[in-house]
């Protein structure tokens, strides 16, 4: 340590590593339930939807076929109203297709 540098934090607890990585662990989990979540909705269509990012309260979705991206299209307000239901809050607000 430099002269005038702060210290680092050193933890002296359980409790306190688990403030720090309790905001990580919340998005891990809520990317984990909704690649499962996502799964199970979108079945065989998988291979056609692939989900790609999620940014704030957009899921960004590769779709690989033009008859599969009509079909997103046309399902898209049902999917999102789906996906919520898992959520404690909803978080999905708009699918954007790639």
């Amino acid at each position: 340590m430099k002269f005038g540098e702060k210290p680092k934090k050193i933890w002296h607890s359980s409790s306190d590593l688990k403030s720090q990585f309790n905001r990580l662990n919340n998005r891990l989990n809520r990317l984990l339930i909704l690649d499962h979540v996502w799964s199970q909705l979108v079945g065989n269509r998988e291979k056609f939807w692939v989900l790609k990012a999620v940014q704030k309260d957009t899921l960004y979705v590769r779709v690989k076929v033009s008859v599969a991206r009509s079909e997103l299209i046309a399902k898209r307000e049902q999917l999102i109203k789906e996906l919520n239901k898992h959520f404690d809050t909803p978080w999905i607000k708009k699918i954007e297709i790639q």
